[in-house]
């Protein structure tokens, strides 16, 4: 046997070993589409017959990620913000790197964390983002390749990081839409952490989506509008407008080459807030003509305290407030399908169809068989047939209350959906009358991350922990 031949009987064998290396990459897996149709999970899953392992985690609120046999979250603990990644087949960490910012970025403490964002990874590098630092290049063995340090984030109104990276074709791409100077799309070379380009988005100042790749362009949402830009030079390429003003989810790109968008918040036409007379008449205790956080106790509002005292004075001002109505009385609530191969502005020639109803704050919709899904706070189910708008349902209750930040998944022939409390649902797909909640898995721990489905198992992370189900 000659060395020629031997050399390339264990090339050939690298590559084989490379390319079947399991991989679940990025926020919402494989395209950012929520997609794990080959995968077979248990089926109503339950911590007694189902858990695998349970690992402690320093607090986040990042979806897991995989590439071979790690996978890899980030989370805050001690003023530290921490990358990890662990043993899938225990739980076990394999390697941490933890570091003291210099400033840790304005975030909503309830709900939010500066470990948010999710890693991405291509199988042979993984990073890390956070808006109080910037992007980390790992080996898949934790030894840092690169860093790429950004000023601090700042985010609107305090709210913090969303938004997460995505990888393709060897670019890093990251949406950073913001009050301050490093505002902008970028693409950066995974190898090397160098920019590639970056494109300026000053007239946007809120997404805590994340980009995706669709028709040989990444998009991203921002306020009021989602745009198209070259994947390889970041030239704009197309915009559609009408969205609300302040997006949170993910576009998903269907089967059928359309795009789908679903965005929603607060304070549109459709759904007003409060005036601040109104405010006023039940919140002004003392009659001042401002609110004070003691005076808040009891009402919705003191959770958002902090967000909309603007000038950080200890009250929120009828200026402050009325500010904030103008800003999103800009945005529409909305679900719509854009069809591809648009330029410029593309939104009365390509979008098929639009309609409010059902319209999601924070999950992002799920294209599935033909029918896009949709969650929405208050564990109310929407479903429409993707081809014509038709909606096949509209706002049916799944028997969860509360928010809904995870974005549902297809795994198995079943829809998870996954609510803040720790429920996860598991619905049947096929039910186009009503949603059909086929089973109910209670975790106890507040859950934001969208689960990763690698090799018939289930990652889920909650704000504290991994948990991993699969067949014992």
């Amino acid at each position: 046997m000659t060395l020629r031949f031997l050399t390339l009987m264990l090339f050939s064998s690298a590559l084989s070993v490379q390319a079947s290396s399991p991989i679940w990459p990025q926020f919402r897996g494989p395209g950012g589409v929520s997609l794990a149709e080959k995968e077979q999970p248990p089926q109503n899953l339950d911590k007694e017959k189902n858990l695998l392992w349970k690992a402690e985690l320093p607090a986040g609120s990042s979806s897991p990620v995989v590439a071979g046999n790690l996978v890899f979250v980030t989370g805050f603990t001690d003023g530290k913000l921490v990358t990890l990644a662990l043993h899938r087949n225990d739980g076990s960490l394999a390697w941490k790197h933890a570091f003291t910012p210099v400033e840790v970025e304005a975030y909503f403490e309830k709900l939010g964390s500066p470990a948010a964002s999710s890693c991405v990874t291509d199988g042979k590098h993984v990073i890390s983002y956070f808006g109080s630092h910037g992007l980390i290049g790992f080996d898949l063995d934790g030894k840092v390749m690169w860093e790429n340090k950004m000023p601090i984030i700042q985010t609107k109104d305090g709210f913090g990081t969303g938004t997460s990276p995505i990888l393709h074709n060897g670019l890093v791409y990251l949406l950073r839409d913001e009050d301050g100077v490093a505002n902008g799309l970028y693409a950066f070379d995974a190898a090397t952490g160098k920019e590639v380009w970056k494109q300026s988005r000053k007239d946007f100042r809120v997404s805590f989506g994340s980009p995706m790749v669709w028709e040989n362009n990444v998009v991203v949402l921002g306020d009021t509008r989602v745009k198209a830009y070259d994947l390889k030079t970041g030239e704009e390429r197309w915009v559609v407008r009408g969205l609300a003003a302040y997006p949170c989810t993910t576009p998903t790109a269907g089967s059928d080459g359309n795009l789908y968008v679903a965005t929603w918040s607060p304070g549109t036409a459709a759904d007003p807030m409060p005036s601040f007379d109104g405010l006023l008449k039940g919140l002004d205790k003392d009659g001042d003509g401002r609110i004070s956080f003691a005076e808040t106790e009891g009402s919705g509002l003191r959770d958002f305290f902090k967000i909309q005292d603007k000038n950080k004075n200890g009250y929120i001002e009828r200026e402050e407030w009325e500010g904030g109505l103008e800003w999103m009385k800009k945005g529409k609530n909305i679900v719509l399908a854009i069809k591809p191969g648009g330029s410029g502005d593309i939104t009365e020639t390509h979008v098929l169809w639009s309609n409010e109803k059902g319209a999601p704050y924070v999950a992002s919709p799920l294209f599935v068989d033909g029918k896009l899904f949709i969650v929405k706070d208050g564990g109310l189910a929407t479903m429409y047939e993707a081809a014509s708008g038709k909606l096949l349902y509209e706002k049916q209750r799944l028997g969860v209350p509360g928010d809904y930040y995870a974005s549902p998944t297809l795994a198995g022939g079943r829809i998870y959906c996954g609510a803040s409390n720790g429920t996860i649902l598991e619905l049947d797909p096929m039910a186009t009358d009503a949603p059909k909640v086929l089973s109910k898995l209670e975790l106890g721990e507040f859950l934001a991350a969208s689960p990763a489905f690698i090799e018939n198992k289930v990652y889920v992370r909650t704000k504290e922990h991994l948990w991993a189900f699969g067949a014992q």
